[in-house]
């Protein structure tokens, strides 16, 4: 059982970066072209090469910052929003079509007129907010109707105040599909936050790394920088998966 985990788990994953790697060999030496497409041992070197640069830490530092500050604000409101419109249904239908529009609204357009209307310093956070927003409190709302109803029933039965349900009955039992929500959410908004960054050319960022590498043809230099952002977005996912690992263990007798 323990060796087919492993093969699942371990080897499998590793054998699908394996070919993905060896593709990328042989079209980039099809292609012939470094400018075009780098070879991996190009991009690796070039990112071995960012590692020694004290403006690399600085620039994942102040994209990590902003990506987190967005998200931890859309989060919050995204939580409140949704319990608010499970404890008031006028709430949540008056809601409903601010959180479609911000849903279907067009990232491109988002992030077009968030530039004109705000200065490159401060157009990733909106950005970011404003993209994961209706995400999060889709994720939220839909957890909180996996509460289970009789459990609500008793609450009034034996009126309990609205700030002990909320914490002793909503809570626990949203947090497992919430924080599987989070994590994807997490690590995608890194990506909107460079991709803010890049068309904003904010300073001290990935984007605007990024956004230089381009600009002078540094192809190499771009996918390093891009595969700093993978790893990023990898690192944030599986700790929250790792939390949630840990809660479900403890508190749910989940393995």
């Amino acid at each position: 059982m323990n060796g087919k985990r492993v093969t699942l788990n371990i080897l499998a994953p590793l054998a699908g970066l394996a070919v993905f790697v060896a593709i990328w060999y042989a079209a980039s030496a099809a292609i012939g072209i470094e400018i075009v497409l780098p070879s991996p041992t190009d991009t690796f070197r070039g990112f071995f090469s960012l590692l020694g640069q004290g403006s690399f830490y600085l620039a994942i530092g102040h994209t990590l910052g902003r990506s987190l500050l967005a998200f931890l604000v859309a989060f919050s409101l995204a939580v409140l929003f949704a319990i608010l419109g499970r404890l008031s249904l006028f709430f949540r239908k008056a809601f409903r079509p601010i959180a479609v529009i911000l849903r279907v609204l067009p990232t491109i357009s988002v992030i077009l007129l968030v530039l004109i209307w705000f200065r490159s310093a401060v157009a990733p956070y909106v950005i970011t907010f404003l993209v994961l927003f209706p995400m999060l409190y889709t994720t939220v709302s839909d957890a909180t109707d996996t509460v289970d109803k009789g459990l609500l029933e008793m609450t009034k039965a034996y009126r309990f105040s609205r700030t002990k349900t909320i914490f002793s009955f909503y809570v626990p039992q949203m947090i497992p599909s919430i924080l599987t929500g989070v994590a994807i959410t997490l690590s995608f908004a890194v990506k909107l936050t460079i991709a803010a960054e890049v068309l904003a050319y904010t300073g001290e960022s990935m984007g605007r790394f990024m956004q230089q590498s381009s600009a002078y043809m540094e192809t190499s230099m771009l996918l390093a920088w891009t595969l700093a952002a993978i790893l990023l977005g990898f690192l944030l996912e599986g700790l929250v998966l790792c939390v949630r690992r840990i809660v479900m263990r403890r508190y749910y007798g989940v393995r």
